[in-house]
């Protein structure tokens, strides 16, 4: 009886401990991100996501960061819409692959998704 326990404290104390991403990697890259370096910073925050897929905080910042980028493309208006909306859809869905019940990104996904069919032009695969 004394080594089941001893068993399951380990499981429990070992098993369940989450791998934690080193906080100063996860600064420099929201302070890219902040900067207006999206795609050094999304990058750096999905390479650390790879092996810290556990991490609330990684998992947050990397929302963030696509949702910033997609609204900097959805919102910026020196883009054309060939670029704009491509973009922001992709960082949107993003988002959503994270996240699947997250409903801004849900509702400016559709938004694009409405914007091509009533141009008439089908929805780009991204």
């Amino acid at each position: 009886m004394k080594y089941v326990v001893t068993l399951i404290a380990a499981v429990v104390l070992f098993g369940c401990s989450e791998k934690k991403v080193d906080p100063e990697k996860l600064n420099h890259a929201n302070a890219l991100i902040n900067t207006g370096n999206f795609e050094e910073g999304i990058a750096q925050l999905e390479e650390l996501y790879k092996t810290t897929p556990d991490d609330v905080a990684l998992k947050q910042s990397l929302i963030s960061a696509h949702m910033k980028y997609g609204n900097y493309f959805m919102y910026n208006d020196t883009l054309a819409p060939r670029v704009k909306y491509p973009n922001a859809l992709k960082h949107y869905k993003a988002v959503l692959r994270l996240d699947a019940s997250h409903a801004d990104a849900k509702d400016k996904a559709n938004q694009i998704i409405e914007i091509y069919q009533m141009m008439g032009r089908e929805v780009p695969e991204v």
